[in-house]
Protein backbone atom coordinates (compact mmCIF):
# COMPACT_ATOMS: atom_id res chain seq x y z
CA UNK A 1 0.00 0.00 0.00
CA UNK A 2 1.27 3.78 -1.22
CA UNK A 3 2.17 6.06 1.47
CA UNK A 4 -0.25 8.16 2.17
CA UNK A 5 1.34 12.13 2.12
CA UNK A 6 0.43 15.66 2.30
CA UNK A 7 2.86 18.44 1.53
CA UNK A 8 2.81 22.27 3.63
CA UNK A 9 4.83 24.82 2.24
CA UNK A 10 4.24 28.70 2.65
CA UNK A 11 5.55 28.59 -0.94
CA UNK A 12 2.13 27.26 -2.63
CA UNK A 13 4.33 26.78 -5.88
CA UNK A 14 7.14 24.73 -4.14
CA UNK A 15 4.75 22.59 -2.30
CA UNK A 16 3.66 21.58 -6.49
CA UNK A 17 7.39 21.60 -7.29
CA UNK A 18 7.56 18.97 -4.52
CA UNK A 19 5.02 17.08 -5.40
CA UNK A 20 5.84 16.51 -9.48
CA UNK A 21 9.32 15.62 -7.73
CA UNK A 22 7.09 12.49 -6.11
CA UNK A 23 4.71 11.33 -8.88
CA UNK A 24 6.88 9.04 -10.27
CA UNK A 25 6.83 6.75 -7.15
CA UNK A 26 4.42 4.39 -6.64
CA UNK A 27 4.71 3.96 -3.44
CA UNK A 28 4.30 7.76 -2.58
CA UNK A 29 0.86 9.40 -2.59
CA UNK A 30 0.40 12.72 -2.57
CA UNK A 31 -3.18 13.61 -1.46
CA UNK A 32 -2.96 17.07 -1.55
CA UNK A 33 -0.39 20.24 -0.83
CA UNK A 34 -1.59 23.12 1.81
CA UNK A 35 0.12 26.49 3.17
CA UNK A 36 -0.28 28.46 5.71
CA UNK A 37 -3.35 29.88 4.41
CA UNK A 38 -5.41 26.41 4.02
CA UNK A 39 -7.89 24.91 6.37
CA UNK A 40 -6.31 22.57 8.83
CA UNK A 41 -8.91 20.59 9.19
CA UNK A 42 -9.68 19.40 5.34
CA UNK A 43 -6.29 18.62 6.06
CA UNK A 44 -6.50 16.61 8.58
CA UNK A 45 -9.65 14.92 7.04
CA UNK A 46 -7.02 13.73 4.29
CA UNK A 47 -6.13 10.56 6.95
CA UNK A 48 -2.63 11.10 5.85
CA UNK A 49 0.15 8.89 7.27
CA UNK A 50 2.91 11.54 6.61
CA UNK A 51 3.23 14.91 6.06
CA UNK A 52 6.56 16.70 4.52
CA UNK A 53 6.49 20.42 5.73
CA UNK A 54 8.87 23.15 5.77
CA UNK A 55 9.37 25.07 9.37
CA UNK A 56 6.88 28.20 8.48
CA UNK A 57 4.11 25.83 7.93
CA UNK A 58 5.09 22.99 10.34
CA UNK A 59 4.77 25.87 13.30
CA UNK A 60 1.42 26.61 12.83
CA UNK A 61 -0.17 23.76 12.89
CA UNK A 62 -2.12 22.86 16.37
CA UNK A 63 -0.95 20.34 18.89
CA UNK A 64 -3.82 18.19 18.37
CA UNK A 65 -2.86 17.68 14.46
CA UNK A 66 -0.60 15.33 15.71
CA UNK A 67 -1.95 13.89 19.09
CA UNK A 68 -4.98 12.94 17.31
CA UNK A 69 -3.33 10.68 14.97
CA UNK A 70 0.27 9.74 15.24
CA UNK A 71 0.77 11.00 12.02
CA UNK A 72 5.03 11.43 10.92
CA UNK A 73 6.62 14.58 10.25
CA UNK A 74 9.74 15.05 7.94
CA UNK A 75 11.09 18.78 8.17
CA UNK A 76 12.23 20.76 5.22
CA UNK A 77 15.06 22.93 7.27
CA UNK A 78 16.57 26.01 5.87
CA UNK A 79 20.15 26.83 6.43
CA UNK A 80 19.64 29.34 9.34
CA UNK A 81 17.81 27.78 11.53
CA UNK A 82 19.96 23.83 10.78
CA UNK A 83 22.65 25.58 12.31
CA UNK A 84 20.64 25.72 15.81
CA UNK A 85 18.44 22.69 15.12
CA UNK A 86 19.46 20.93 17.71
CA UNK A 87 18.20 22.70 20.50
CA UNK A 88 14.97 22.31 19.27
CA UNK A 89 15.29 18.49 18.67
CA UNK A 90 13.05 17.32 22.04
CA UNK A 91 10.49 19.50 21.25
CA UNK A 92 10.26 18.57 17.65
CA UNK A 93 10.37 14.66 17.90
CA UNK A 94 7.48 15.47 21.10
CA UNK A 95 5.31 16.85 18.29
CA UNK A 96 6.21 14.50 15.71
CA UNK A 97 9.25 14.92 13.39
CA UNK A 98 10.62 11.93 12.90
CA UNK A 99 13.04 13.77 10.04
CA UNK A 100 14.75 17.13 9.74
CA UNK A 101 16.03 17.68 5.62
CA UNK A 102 19.27 19.29 4.99
CA UNK A 103 18.51 22.48 2.60
CA UNK A 104 20.92 20.50 -0.02
CA UNK A 105 18.34 17.28 -0.24
CA UNK A 106 17.64 16.27 -3.75
CA UNK A 107 15.04 14.59 -5.10
CA UNK A 108 16.64 11.10 -4.93
CA UNK A 109 17.60 11.99 -1.27
CA UNK A 110 14.09 12.92 -0.70
CA UNK A 111 12.39 9.57 -1.52
CA UNK A 112 15.09 7.61 0.40
CA UNK A 113 14.53 10.01 3.62
CA UNK A 114 10.56 9.24 2.96
CA UNK A 115 11.20 5.63 2.76
CA UNK A 116 13.04 5.26 5.93
CA UNK A 117 11.01 7.37 8.11
CA UNK A 118 7.72 5.54 7.02
CA UNK A 119 9.63 1.88 8.08
CA UNK A 120 10.20 4.02 11.43
CA UNK A 121 13.39 5.07 11.74
CA UNK A 122 14.82 8.32 12.40
CA UNK A 123 16.17 10.58 9.66
CA UNK A 124 19.01 13.48 11.17
CA UNK A 125 21.21 15.39 9.67
CA UNK A 126 24.91 14.28 10.64
CA UNK A 127 25.43 18.03 12.07
CA UNK A 128 22.67 18.18 14.35
CA UNK A 129 23.45 14.37 15.72
CA UNK A 130 27.09 16.08 16.04
CA UNK A 131 26.15 19.23 17.63
CA UNK A 132 23.41 17.35 20.03
CA UNK A 133 26.44 14.87 21.34
CA UNK A 134 28.31 18.09 21.92
CA UNK A 135 25.80 20.13 23.43
CA UNK A 136 23.22 18.06 24.95
CA UNK A 137 22.53 17.17 28.43
CA UNK A 138 23.03 12.83 28.05
CA UNK A 139 25.27 11.37 30.56
CA UNK A 140 28.72 10.47 28.83
CA UNK A 141 29.41 7.45 31.08
CA UNK A 142 28.34 3.76 29.76
CA UNK A 143 25.42 2.36 31.04
CA UNK A 144 25.81 -1.53 31.88
CA UNK A 145 22.61 -2.84 29.87
CA UNK A 146 21.86 -6.94 29.64
CA UNK A 147 22.80 -8.65 26.91
CA UNK A 148 19.24 -8.67 25.76
CA UNK A 149 18.74 -4.78 26.95
CA UNK A 150 21.83 -4.37 24.20
CA UNK A 151 19.76 -6.39 21.21
CA UNK A 152 16.81 -4.16 21.96
CA UNK A 153 18.88 -1.76 21.65
CA UNK A 154 20.80 -2.62 18.57
CA UNK A 155 17.33 -3.04 16.75
CA UNK A 156 15.93 -0.07 18.15
CA UNK A 157 18.79 2.11 16.57
CA UNK A 158 18.46 0.37 12.90
CA UNK A 159 14.69 1.62 13.05
CA UNK A 160 12.77 -1.19 13.66
CA UNK A 161 9.49 -0.99 16.19
CA UNK A 162 8.48 -3.06 19.33
CA UNK A 163 6.79 -5.54 17.30
CA UNK A 164 9.05 -6.19 15.01
CA UNK A 165 11.58 -6.52 17.93
CA UNK A 166 9.67 -9.12 19.21
CA UNK A 167 9.37 -10.81 16.19
CA UNK A 168 12.64 -11.13 15.39
CA UNK A 169 13.88 -12.30 19.54
CA UNK A 170 11.09 -14.28 19.62
CA UNK A 171 9.30 -12.98 22.91
CA UNK A 172 6.52 -10.79 23.61
CA UNK A 173 5.86 -6.98 22.61
CA UNK A 174 4.55 -6.19 26.38
CA UNK A 175 8.23 -7.84 27.51
CA UNK A 176 10.03 -5.36 24.54
CA UNK A 177 8.02 -2.33 26.47
CA UNK A 178 9.07 -3.58 29.56
CA UNK A 179 12.97 -4.13 28.00
CA UNK A 180 12.46 -0.33 26.06
CA UNK A 181 11.11 1.35 30.09
CA UNK A 182 14.15 -0.42 32.10
CA UNK A 183 16.82 0.71 29.06
CA UNK A 184 15.49 4.49 29.20
CA UNK A 185 15.63 4.36 33.34
CA UNK A 186 18.64 3.23 33.40
CA UNK A 187 19.68 5.80 30.84
CA UNK A 188 18.05 8.58 32.04
CA UNK A 189 15.92 9.15 28.81
CA UNK A 190 12.44 9.08 27.88
CA UNK A 191 12.01 8.21 23.99
CA UNK A 192 13.37 6.05 21.42
CA UNK A 193 15.24 8.99 19.66
CA UNK A 194 17.54 9.76 22.87
CA UNK A 195 18.54 6.10 23.15
CA UNK A 196 19.46 6.08 19.71
CA UNK A 197 21.96 9.40 20.29
CA UNK A 198 23.19 7.68 23.34
CA UNK A 199 24.23 5.01 21.48
CA UNK A 200 25.65 6.72 18.92
CA UNK A 201 27.62 8.80 21.43
CA UNK A 202 28.78 6.04 23.71
CA UNK A 203 28.54 2.67 21.60
CA UNK A 204 30.78 3.36 18.18
CA UNK A 205 29.11 0.28 16.98
CA UNK A 206 26.02 1.09 16.94
CA UNK A 207 26.94 4.04 14.59
CA UNK A 208 27.22 2.10 11.23
CA UNK A 209 23.39 1.17 12.21
CA UNK A 210 22.02 4.09 14.01
CA UNK A 211 20.35 7.06 12.56
CA UNK A 212 20.34 7.41 9.11
CA UNK A 213 22.05 10.67 8.41
CA UNK A 214 23.25 12.48 4.45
Amino acid sequence: MALKLVIGCCSYLFGEGLKKLLEDDKNINVLGIFDEGSDLKEIVKLNADMVLADRGVFHGLPEDFVIDKPVKILLIADRIWLSTAYKDLPELVSKGVVGILPPGTDSDLLKKAIRAVSSGEFWINHKIIKDVLSHGSLQAEKINLTGKEREVVSFICQGYRNKEIALKLNISEQTIKSHCNRIYKKIGISDRLQLALYAYKIWPEYRQNGLRQK
